[in-house]
């Protein structure tokens, strides 16, 4: 049994930025960030040629025929209108999730796709300790949560993660001295705690120790989630030095086959695709509004 290092007390303000748990995503964000912008780009000039080319051919071919058969719509109602916008949002939407989600380079994907799918592993994790209930996200709903969760062996992990997140390393430190230490997993974790509480607070301690734990593991899933883990701790220490954080969780994407690919489309392209046709929607909206309310004073802006 290996005995922890001294506990590390560090107060949230001193941690390094580069440190803090949040540090790998935001470089995730960062390094997506140029990606997106020329996603929006593709998307708004997709979205202009269908809904202000291909929509007004096929509804004045509509109109055409509706004209033929006396079936005119009623004067003054701008439904073709309503149709175009309508067209463009939805085609600015799916051509920008799109192209955001599939046009990046390879390694940032295959990086990316490992990070999401052990953040998808850790919220099944959270299921089945807590069942229905979501996972915290807000540091009101996360210290809440933590003063409701029962202090047991079960919990410890969760627990810990929360402290870790509300940067309360301390207290993370307690958690992990409690969590269980029978089978090479939860040793594992049990370890990984402990490095990761030393990492934030200004400490990086060598990996080896981990792989060590990594190799006893017996059961395949488990063994994967851990090395994958240890690829993440091998990112944090790049991202802390300002090095390359992409190459450990591109190496190691491999050994997840297509396991991530659900994942990566629901959190990345979904996302994404939720986010445009909000935005498109409001921003259509008040430019409806507007046309609406400018009308008795511009009737011109009616024509």
């Amino acid at each position: 049994m290996s005995t922890p290092p001294a506990p590390v007390v560090v107060q949230a303000a001193a941690v390094d930025p580069k440190r803090h748990p949040a540090a790998l995503s935001n470089a995730i964000a960062g390094a997506w960030r140029p990606y997106r912008l020329r996603a929006y780009l593709v998307g708004l000039l997709a979205g202009l040629f269908v809904g202000g080319v291909l929509a007004p051919i096929a509804t004045t071919s509509l109109l055409l025929g509706l004209y033929l058969v006396r079936l005119a719509p009623a004067e003054g109602v701008p439904w073709a209108e309503g149709i175009w916008t309508a067209v463009f949002a939805v085609t600015f939407a799916i051509v920008g999730a799109t192209v955001f989600a599939r046009w990046q380079p390879r390694r940032l994907r295959m990086a990316v796709e490992t990070y999401i799918w052990l953040a998808m592993r850790g919220e099944e994790n959270w299921a089945r300790v807590f069942g229905a209930q979501p996972v915290p996200r807000k540091e009101r709903d996360m210290r809440a949560v933590l003063a409701s969760i029962p202090a047991t062996p079960v919990t410890t992990g969760e627990r810990f993660g929360l402290c870790v997140g509300l940067l309360e390393l301390d207290r993370a430190r307690g958690a992990a001295a409690e969590m269980p230490q029978t089978s090479a997993t939860e040793r594992y974790h049990r370890s990984s705690a402990f490095w990761l509480v030393d990492f934030i607070a200004g400490e990086t301690r060598p990996l080896e120790p981990l792989l060590q734990f990594v190799d006893a593991i017996e059961e395949p899933g488990e063994q994967v989630e851990a090395a994958v883990e240890i690829a993440l701790c091998q990112a944090r220490v790049a991202v802390s030095e300002d090095q390359d954080w992409q190459a450990p969780l591109a190496a190691i994407r491999h050994r997840l086959g297509t396991a991530p690919d659900s994942a990566y489309h629901r959190f990345v392209w979904q996302s994404v695709f939720r986010s445009l046709l909000i935005a498109t929607a409001v921003g259509g909206s008040v430019y409806w509004l507007a046309i609406i309310w400018l009308k008795p004073y511009f009737p011109i802006v009616a024509r």
